[in-house]
């Protein structure tokens, strides 16, 4: 009996062990992007870890203002250096005139312009760090 108590409270310390989380510290992260001083509005922003490829994203207002959401969907951003990709969002392509939307197949209707890839004119990676502890009030140039 004695034995087998032994065995259930290491078997209860070494499970309690294996359960650690490893969910990554995530710290507040955003702040605005701007393109010739002027704000890039409605565009999506990827921020990507070269040597591990985990991810957080968000999408600039109309201001070029932006919060970062970790891969997982929580807010925030882990401590790190981060290569950033911006993204313009297709733009609905406008049916031909005299055409009705109920004249055009269902899954054509809502077509849109492929994403283009925003990037420095000398076509430099836009690099950017997120401190320890975090920061809201990035600023991202594109030049």
């Amino acid at each position: 009996m004695k034995n087998i108590s032994l065995f259930v409270i290491l078997f209860m310390l070494l499970i309690s062990g294996c359960t650690g989380s490893t969910r990554p510290k995530l710290v507040p992260s955003g702040g605005i992007i701007t393109k010739d001083g002027k704000p890039l509005a409605d565009v999506r922003i990827e921020f990507r870890k070269p040597d591990t490829g985990a991810s957080a994203f968000a999408e600039t207002d109309t201001d070029g203002k932006f919060t970062l959401t970790y891969s997982l969907g929580e807010q925030g951003a882990e401590p790190d250096k981060y290569l950033v990709t911006i993204f313009q969002k297709g733009k609905p392509i406008p049916l031909p005139a005299g055409v009705k939307a109920e004249d055009i197949p269902e899954e054509r209707r809502n077509q849109t312009t492929p994403e283009v890839s925003i990037t420095n004119s000398d076509k430099k990676p836009i690099e950017v760090e997120i401190p320890a502890t975090g920061n809201l009030e990035l600023k991202i140039e594109v030049k």
